[in-house]
């Protein structure tokens, strides 16, 4: 590119940053990281489509031939893999004036927690815009002139994330979305049996395992999730009935959360996938044209929902 130079100068900053940088990412695991698998991506986007599997069997009389199972049409998943960058500028004076580049070590050891906070924030509306009737973008996984992602800014089954009118292939119909049900003892206790026992089908309608291991909680219901899953009698009661929720799930805080008396049932690292394209690139380098430095840093990752029945929302916006 016109202008831009390489230098001895800008090679020894360049390799400096990726030190500073390390230095400065944050020792605490995100939480986002606790909730969705995390995949290795080498191309622009991951393709696949979900499974929908055999009927049972049929028992075959003697001497009959086998019957035969029509396929049932099933669902392509598209999670394209987006990109993140930014860039800051230096005078020509100032990166020279600086002793022992200390303006640039500073600037760059904030990109460590910058990374981490835009990943929480990413990943966070997965949740926060999950049970949004018109959809988000986060969900829309199209590609201009690359691959077309059928459901737009819905899931898979071209509804909300988190929606009561979930179908399966056979006609049947489920729900995992609540507008309204907030955090109790007897609340959580319908929301697991419909998880548990309503929701356990597979696309044709057959029983499946299913079962929550998360409640996902802002910070501001810490303390009522607390009361509901370690106390051994029911919270309230008079009765000194035995607490059948005592650590039947465990309570997982995240601070991304914008309801704060939204709440989630779910099953940690399942439904959800992320995608790991780039690890981070930082760059450094010079405009002749004016002396001015430029450092940059640029990384890609991406995100989708693989299985809805994992995940239900309690307490949150649908518009």
């Amino acid at each position: 590119m016109a202008g831009v130079t390489r230098s001895q100068f800008t090679e020894k900053y360049k390799d400096n940053m990726y030190k500073w940088y390390f230095e400065s990412y944050p020792l605490k695991a995100p939480v986002w990281g606790n909730l969705f698998e995390v995949v290795q991506s080498d191309s622009a986007y991951e393709m696949f489509t979900s499974a929908i599997g055999l009927g049972e069997l049929l028992e075959k009389p003697e001497g009959e031939d086998i019957q035969e199972e029509a396929p049932m049409e099933s669902y392509t998943i598209v999670c394209k893999n987006r990109s993140f960058a930014r860039k800051v500028s230096f005078s020509y004076e100032s990166v020279q004036d600086s002793k022992k580049g200390n303006l640039l070590q500073q600037t760059v050891s904030t990109w460590g927690p910058a990374v981490a906070l835009s990943k929480e924030k990413f990943y966070a509306k997965f949740f926060n815009n999950g049970a949004l009737s018109a959809g988000h973008d986060v969900f829309d996984n199209t590609i201009t002139s690359v691959v077309t992602d059928a459901s737009g800014k819905l899931i898979y089954d071209s509804q909300p994330f988190f929606d009561t009118a979930h179908a399966d292939k056979v006609g049947g119909s489920y729900s995992n979305y609540t507008a309204s049900r907030s955090l109790t003892h007897d609340n959580l206790k319908t929301s697991y049996l419909t998880y548990t026992t309503t929701n356990n089908r597979d696309e044709r309608g057959n029983p499946i395992e299913l079962t929550p291991d998360t409640l996902l909680i802002p910070p501001a219901l810490k303390f009522t999730a607390a009361v509901i899953l370690n106390t051994s009698l029911i919270p309230g009661s008079q009765d000194n009935d035995t607490n059948v929720l005592a650590a039947i799930v465990q309570p997982m805080e995240w601070s991304y959360l914008d309801d704060t008396d939204g709440w989630f049932l779910g099953k940690a690292k399942m439904g959800l996938m992320a995608t790991e394209r780039e690890t981070v690139n930082l760059d450094f380098w010079q405009d002749e044209t004016n002396k001015d430095y430029f450092a940059s840093i640029f990384a890609r990752w991406g995100g989708c929902v693989t299985q809805w029945r994992y995940w239900m929302a309690q307490n949150i916006a649908s518009t």
